[in-house]
């Protein structure tokens, strides 16, 4: 890792540490008042330098102001990119109709421009691109909302079997996804394997892992996890809360050693600790 990208990473995890979090809205929906005049652009381009830059000087010139953008991760080679765009019209010299021909009129790179319009009064959303595709893999989004009466109903209604559910569906997934970050990594080397499996977690919303120390020859690992979005469902826990996510590590951990493993919860956001922490030893 070169020096600069070393200092940005230690950068991040102390800012991690301090518990400093900048959340990032994947938007798709964007919410406006009457005053505001918000439709969306799908695009297709061609992937060449200054394309982006001839688009926004253009938006600016018909008075546009571009609220949020997001590209599609594509394969390298691909020759095209497709982004989705929501415009703010309010003050625009031009219709939304007017602005999507003068796009594919003046600039042969934008293959396609599809307009999206407002379904309900106030509210648009990207109703062109689905699925969702992380990985290669489809994803679907679960808000708060829908995760915590998932996980919140399972313990309420079966209590301590609710609990044991949580964990063995966390250890399945734990289990099949330590296949995903060896080939990620394309590594079976422990660095390899922690700093992947530090950035799939943070990037998916499931934590933020920081201080890892695994001992491979003695079978056992720790490690702290700060905002699970598990724990920090529970508030005023009087043990720790982690079922599901501590599953998941264990899954993960029984692939890495090859052997049954016993994890811990020592430390939990949901007692009031800063952090989530997790002993796993070898059985």
């Amino acid at each position: 890792m070169s020096p600069a990208c070393e200092s940005m990473q230690n950068e991040a995890y102390e800012l991690i540490e301090n518990n400093h979090f900048t959340p990032l809205n994947v938007g798709r929906i964007i919410i406006f008042n009457d005053n505001q005049k918000i439709y969306g652009l799908a695009i297709e381009s061609t992937i060449e330098i200054g394309n982006f830059r001839k688009l926004t000087e253009l938006a600016d010139s018909m008075g546009i102001v571009i609220r949020y953008i997001q590209f599609s991760m594509e394969e390298n080679r691909k020759p095209t990119v497709t982004a989705i765009v929501f415009l703010d019209f309010s003050n625009a010299k031009v219709t939304p109709e007017e602005a999507v021909k003068a796009v594919l009129k003046n600039y042969s790179f934008v293959k396609k421009a599809k307009l999206i319009k407002p379904r309900v009064k106030g509210v648009v959303f990207d109703n062109y691109f689905f699925p969702l595709i992380v990985a290669d893999e489809r994803a679907v989004i679960f808000r708060r909302s829908v995760y915590e009466a998932l996980f919140n109903g399972v313990r309420e209604k079966f209590g301590s079997a609710g609990e044991a559910m949580l964990y063995y569906q966390g250890f399945s997934i734990g289990f099949e996804i330590y296949e995903k970050y060896m080939k990620t990594a394309k590594s079976e080397k422990v660095e390899d394997l922690v700093e992947v499996a530090k950035a799939i977690n943070m990037t998916l919303g499931w934590g933020a892992v920081k201080e890892t120390e695994i001992d491979v020859k003695k079978g056992k690992a720790k490690l702290r996890i700060y905002q699970s979005f598990e724990c920090e469902l529970a508030k005023n826990a009087k043990k720790p809360y982690s079922q599901f996510y501590r599953g998941a590590i264990a899954g993960v951990f029984t692939r890495f050693f090859g052997k049954d493993v016993n994890v811990q919860e020592t430390k939990c956001i949901a007692m009031g600790d800063p952090y989530c922490e997790f002993l796993i030893k070898t059985s």
